[in-house]
C-alpha cells in the first residue's frame, strides 16, 4: 500500500515529539480490561500506531483538533461508561505531552482559531455554533441553525453545516465583515445533509466535507471552493455507505484523511488535486478505528482515535 506523500517539517524544535502512552493506563485501567477510547499517532508517512494519549476517566472521545503551535490538543468526549451520551459531550483540552487535562464546559467539535485565543464549537442548548475564549469563557452563540463550525487557517472566516429548506449546505460566516455566505445556492445543494468536522485547506479557500445525496441517500466525499460552487466543487470519493464525517487536510495542502465503511475499517487517503481514487494509508494498529483524525501541525504525524482494551 502506498504511502502518505507528505512534505515533513520541523519548527519550533521538539514541538511535536510526544511519545506513545504521554498520559499512562492505569493499574485500575488495566484491572478492568474495559474496551475504550484512546487517541493514537503514526508517522503520516505510515508504520506502526502507538498509544498517544489516554484522556482522563472520559471513555468515548473524538473530533481531534491541534491548536496553531502544537502545544495543545482539543477534543470533545463523554463518560459513555457512566451512562453519558454525546448530549452531554464536554470539550477538553490538554497540553500535547499529556498534561495538564482541562474540560472546558459543554460543547462539541472544537476548533482552535490560528492564533489559540479562541475556539469554535457546537453546542446542544441553545442549539447551534459559538465561539468561546480558550479558558471556556465568554460563550457567543454566532449561529442557531448551524452545526459543526471550522475555523479557517487564516483567520478570517468559520464553515459550518446548515439546513435550508430541507437541503444540506455550507454556511461560511466572514468574522471581518460580519457576513454570512451560503457555498451551494438557494435551490442548488444536491444534499438533504451536510455533515461536521469539515476539513479546510491550508490556504483556507477549499472545504472537505461529506455530504448525503437527496437523489438516492448515497453518500459523496467533496471538497468546494469557499467563493461558492461556481467557483469550484469536485466529488472524491461516492459510496452508498456513508464514510465518517471527519477529515484531516495535510498542512502543505498535499492530501485529505478521511475513514469511509471499509471491512476491516482504514483511514484512506487523496490528492484533491488529481483524479485517483482514495487508498488506504499504510499504517498498523489494532482495535476498532472510530474515524476522527487530525494531523500535528508540522504534518509528521496522524492522530486518530481507536475503540480498543488495554
Amino acid at each position: 500500500m502506498n504511502a502518505l506523500r507528505i512534505i515533513s517539517f520541523l519548527f519550533c524544535g521538539a514541538l511535536l515529539s510526544v511519545g506513545p502512552g504521554t498520559v499512562p493506563v492505569t493499574a485500575d485501567e488495566k484491572a478492568a480490561a474495559s474496551p475504550r477510547v484512546r487517541f493514537y499517532q503514526v508517522p503520516a508517512e505510515g508504520g506502526d500506531a502507538e498509544l498517544f494519549l489516554v484522556p482522563g476517566d472520559y471513555d468515548t472521545v473524538g473530533s481531534p483538533s491541534f491548536s496553531a503551535d502544537g502545544q495543545k490538543l482539543l477534543f470533545d468526549g463523554w463518560k459513555s461508561q457512566a451512562g453519558e451520551t454525546s448530549i452531554q459531550a464536554q470539550i477538553i483540552v490538554v497540553n500535547a505531552d499529556g498534561s495538564d487535562l482541562k474540560v472546558l464546559g459543554p460543547g462539541r467539535m472544537p476548533s482552535w482559531s490560528p492564533g489559540g485565543n479562541r475556539i469554535a464549537f457546537s453546542q446542544h442548548a441553545p442549539y447551534g455554533v459559538a465561539v468561546m475564549h480558550a479558558d471556556g469563557s465568554q460563550r457567543t452563540l454566532i449561529d442557531a441553525g448551524g452545526w459543526g463550525a471550522q475555523w479557517s487557517p487564516d483567520g478570517r472566516k468559520i464553515a459550518y453545516s446548515f439546513a435550508i429548506n430541507g437541503r444540506g449546505n455550507i454556511r461560511i460566516f466572514d468574522l471581518i465583515e460580519g457576513t454570512k455566505t451560503d457555498l451551494f445556492p438557494a435551490g442548488e445543494s444536491p444534499y438533504t445533509s451536510v455533515y461536521w468536522n469539515m476539513a479546510w485547506s491550508p490556504d483556507s479557500q477549499w472545504l472537505c466535507f461529506k455530504g448525503c445525496r437527496a437523489a438516492d441517500r448515497s453518500f459523496d466525499v467533496a471538497t468546494i471552493n469557499v467563493a461558492g460552487k461556481q467557483a469550484g466543487y469536485k466529488v472524491h470519493y461516492h459510496h452508498e455507505q456513508a464514510p465518517y464525517a471527519d477529515f484531516a487536510w495535510h498542512p502543505v495542502g498535499e492530501t485529505i484523511v478521511f475513514c469511509p465503511q471499509t471491512k476491516p475499517r482504514q483511514l484512506f487517503q487523496f490528492n484533491p488535486a488529481d483524479e485517483k481514487a482514495p487508498e488506504p494509508v499504510d499504517i498498523n494498529f489494532t482495535g476498532y478505528l472510530n474515524g476522527d483524525v487530525c494531523f500535528t501541525p508540522d504534518g509528521g504525524q496522524l492522530v486518530f482515535n481507536l475503540n480498543k482494551e488495554q
